[in-house]
């Protein structure tokens, strides 16, 4: 059972009463020089780019649902950041151990740690991390890593909310349930464990759920009782059933999987051809296309969430490209150069523009509101105040 140290309230859920116009997004691209960058998917201009972490090591990224804020995590560092998506400023930084405030552990003038102290009171990651994942709410960061144990955060605060602790090596993949009362892990001991967001107890453990160390872990969007996983070097994609544990099929030589928004879709990587990936059925196993344009190792895909834009999805690779495919053709749409190597892609909304046009809508279809509209600040609140007036 995990130790929960606070807990966190869910914003309320935006309108959804009209359709309101999208951009096709924002791509966050995490590059193994320690670099985060906020590139527009349709101009394939870098709207920001920061140095995250140290330079030659690789940066893992994830967006909140609502697309105001991404966050990165670095082999090298035991701490997380959260930026603000419009900007690309630093909005909040997880704890780490480092000799100064309340921690009590020993750190030396080059900042190397050389007694980790049991008693500290301060609660975090003891090694570097490797990924990290936002609630569907996005109230919520989990983060993993070398320190055998994933950390659930309040993404607003910063404060650890639970540790869970069972874990016996490093935590390769996280993946929230679509309705966030469940997380699924993904560990290098072989073992898929699914946790109790709210208690942190274990609800169900996969061991030896594949010969070698378990690559990857997402659920469905769709099913919250679906699951898919990864291993390496087996390679292998399996499809379970959380709440009996049975394991619906196995099939394909894959080291990667991505399921699409609708879950019947999975974005699948080849072990044996890895600059080329595939759209399978995900009740069949049946390829229904297959892309091919990078010159390098494919890292991470992402599928567009946003309205008609289901269709899209992105590639990031070691060639130092990301690229544009629509998933229903299987055609290429555009490469943007991003000229480093590539580790993680993960796409959002485009906030700040949503928000814009938001207004403008809401402005439009509501006269009354007029001026003092315009002199609102751009503030997701306030738009759900006013498109639930709409």
């Amino acid at each position: 059972m995990g130790a929960r140290w606070s807990t966190s309230v869910a914003a309320p859920p935006i309108s959804t009463a009209y359709n309101l116009p999208v951009r096709e997004g924002m791509l966050t691209v995490g590059t193994v020089d320690g670099r985060v960058r906020l590139v527009d998917a349709a101009t394939r201009m870098t709207r920001w780019e920061v140095q995250s972490y140290p330079a030659n090591h690789f940066c893992s990224v994830a967006v909140s649902p609502d697309g105001r804020f991404v966050a990165s995590v670095g082999e090298s560092e035991e701490h997380w950041k959260i930026f603000d998506a419009a900007s690309g400023v630093v909005c909040v930084t997880g704890p780490r151990h480092d000799g100064t405030g309340a921690c009590l552990c020993r750190v030396t003038r080059s900042g190397h740690r050389t007694l980790l102290d049991e008693g500290c009171p301060v609660h975090a990651h003891t090694a570097g991390l490797e990924v990290v994942a936002f609630s569907p709410c996005g109230q919520t960061l989990a983060t993993g890593g070398g320190a055998f144990t994933v950390i659930l955060w309040d993404a607003q605060t910063g404060k650890a909310e639970l540790m869970l602790e069972k874990l016996t090596d490093w935590v390769t993949s996280v993946s929230f349930s679509a309705d966030g009362a469940r997380l699924a892990s993904g560990s290098e001991d072989l073992s898929i464990r699914v946790w109790d967001t709210s208690t942190g107890d274990i609800l169900r453990t996969f061991l030896g759920s594949h010969d070698t160390f378990v690559f990857q872990v997402q659920f469905s969007p769709a099913d919250n009782r679906v699951l898919v996983s990864t291993g390496v070097p087996e390679s292998r994609l399996k499809l379970w059933d959380v709440d009996s544990g049975e394991m619906l099929r196995s099939f394909g030589f894959c080291i990667l999987a991505e399921f699409g928004p609708d879950g019947r879709r999975i974005a699948t990587l080849s072990n044996s051809d890895f600059n080329v990936f595939h759209l399978v059925n995900a009740e069949s196993g049946v390829v229904l296309s297959t892309l091919a344009s990078h010159t390098g190792y494919v890292s991470s895909i992402s599928f567009s969430v946003n309205g008609s834009n289901e269709s899209k999805l992105a590639s990031g690779s070691y060639d130092g490209t990301c690229k544009v495919w629509d998933s229903s053709t299987g055609a290429l749409l555009r490469t943007i150069e991003v000229g480093s190597t590539i580790f993680s892609v993960f796409w959002g909304r485009d906030w700040v523009m949503d928000t814009q046009r938001a207004m403008a809508f809401a402005m439009g279809h509501h006269p009354r509101l007029g001026e003092r509209s315009q002199m609102l600040a751009l503030d997701a609140e306030v738009v759900r105040m006013i498109l639930d007036r709409v």
